[in-house]
């Protein structure tokens, strides 16, 4: 038999016989250089896990989710092998209780226990099974169960609102400039983007995009929209660390079509100030349809279904950013933020923690 500890092995027999220190100590070279690979992944982390690097092994299963099925959607699938089924099933209750845990740390910082945003849950990773409260309401990533659901706010309701409506010829203005200036656009769906309902979307201007903010950080766009900016001073922006989520102007070609999606949460209102709207454009949140005016605010709730259409032979053009739902007080705005802020960073510091940054 050969010596456990010997390079020549296989890792994947070392991990079956249990020698879990000499796998990971092959796997995780190994997947370093190949982070696309789910299945390496899987095992990468197995063997971190068994041997004591729990803080390793929860940073590879979570890349490797996010590269490819193995690491938690094989505990499902009936065609893969009884050990492989085991072991996502394994990574899928550590990864679950792992940010079940950040979020309730985070979140009982700002809040203390028990308060609404201490009790929300992230839909994708939460730790015990849950139901939507409300019917037409399924945010894809993180769920408030206790806040007013509403698929349209008035703006009446939005103390910022009217003086951003005000703002609006001056940001068309400055939009209109940038594009003389051929600044560029870029596809708001990612050509890798998975889900079949995207494909007519995917890597195309169809729908497309200049961000201000991106994933809560700032775009060298930014500086040409000073505008935009100065009348933004004043809304109750979602932050993360200091900045926006997401600021960005969004045109709509002729004839696209944004099919029906649910939105990331329903802590935050998406907010439209529409800025070139020709006839034949309509945004519709659960069946009830809802046409841009010039100028004229529309906050909705994407946590709801939702989907919208440019059928006129011209652009459409809406300047789009997420605010605070309404509800929350100061202490759960911030309390959101950091909870979301502790999540990134956490994202963040995964591949130094494995050594491949």
């Amino acid at each position: 038999m050969p010596d456990n500890n010997s390079p020549a092995d296989d890792p994947i027999a070392l991990f079956n016989r249990g020698a879990y220190e000499a796998a990971a100590a092959q796997l995780l070279p190994l997947y370093r250089d190949n982070t696309g690979n789910s299945l390496l992944a899987l095992f990468a982390g197995a063997a971190l896990s068994e041997s004591g690097s729990r803080d390793e092994a929860l940073a590879v299963w979570s890349l490797g989710d996010e590269a490819g099925a193995a690491v938690r959607g094989a505990r499902n699938d009936p065609q893969a092998p009884p050990d492989i089924r085991a072991l996502s099933a394994g990574a899928d209750q550590a990864l679950r209780a792992h940010f079940t845990s950040l979020h309730a740390s985070a979140s009982a910082q700002c809040e203390g226990e028990g308060g609404r945003i201490r009790n929300a849950i992230w839909t994708q990773t939460h730790d015990r099974p849950f139901r939507f409260k409300t019917e037409g309401q399924a945010p894809t990533i993180f769920y408030v169960p206790d806040l007013p659901a509403a698929p349209v706010t008035a703006t009446s309701e939005l103390p910022w609102a009217a003086g951003l409506e005000a703002a609006g010829a001056a940001i068309a203005k400055e939009y209109a400039a940038a594009i003389e200036q051929n600044v560029q656009q870029k596809p708001y769906v990612p050509a890798e983007t998975i889900p079949p309902e995207w494909a007519a979307l995917r890597g195309t201007l169809d729908w497309s995009a200049l961000h201000l903010f991106d994933k809560a950080k700032r775009t060298a766009l930014a500086d040409i929209f000073p505008t935009t900016l100065r009348a933004l001073q004043d809304v109750d922006l979602v932050m993360v660390d200091g900045a926006p989520v997401e600021v960005f102007f969004s045109r709509l070609r002729p004839g696209a079509h944004i099919p029906p999606h649910y939105g990331l949460t329903n802590a935050r209102l998406t907010v439209h100030l529409p800025l070139i709207v020709p006839d034949n454009c309509a945004i519709r949140v659960v069946g009830a349809d809802y046409r841009w005016r010039p100028h004229e605010l529309i906050a909705f709730d994407d946590s709801y279904l939702h989907e919208a259409w440019n059928r006129s032979p011209s652009d459409r053009v809406v300047l789009i950013f997420e605010c605070h739902h309404p509800d929350l007080t100061p202490v759960e705005r911030a309390a959101v933020e950091h909870t979301w802020s502790a999540r990134q960073q956490w994202l963040d510091d995964r591949l130094p923690l494995i050594g491949a940054a």
